[in-house]
């Protein structure tokens, strides 16, 4: 049986009076805890961070295909379609003719997609992405 070696385990365990070791993991198990919640903290800010590129780029592309024409419409698409992540999101698209470029960066605080807000420090960064795309004639 596989389960028997674990049973007598903890039934050595349990009967055990020593303690010594039971006591260093308890003090250890608030350092755990904050470090699994920076690493969910950041892993969250990293991955927000990514949707927001990839965002920009989807509708910088769509922009430079001529699927919508005016600046405001860039930002109105963006800003809809980063809703779910923040209602802070700050979107600036400009249009170039000169050069033919379409500039758009969009910002978001990272407080607004961090599940913990643990760490403070993190508190007032600002996730930022942004793209550059050639208009297509």
């Amino acid at each position: 049986m596989l389960l028997k070696p674990v049973i007598d385990m903890w039934a050595s365990f349990r009967q055990s009076e020593s303690g010594s070791l039971t006591v260093e993991g308890v003090m250890w198990l608030p350092i755990y805890a904050v470090f699994i919640a920076l690493i969910a903290d950041v892993s969250l800010m990293f991955n927000s961070q990514t949707q927001v590129q990839r965002t920009v780029q989807d509708m910088n592309r769509l922009a430079s295909s001529g699927f919508y024409l005016t600046e405001q419409e860039i930002e109105a698409r963006v800003t809809a379609a980063l809703s779910h992540l923040s209602a802070n999101v700050t979107v600036d698209a400009q249009i170039d003719t000169t050069t033919n470029l379409i500039v758009t960066t969009a910002s978001l605080p990272a407080k607004d997609v961090m599940a913990v807000g643990l760490i403070g420090i993190f508190g007032n960064l600002q996730l930022s992405a942004g793209a550059q795309h050639l208009i297509e004639s």
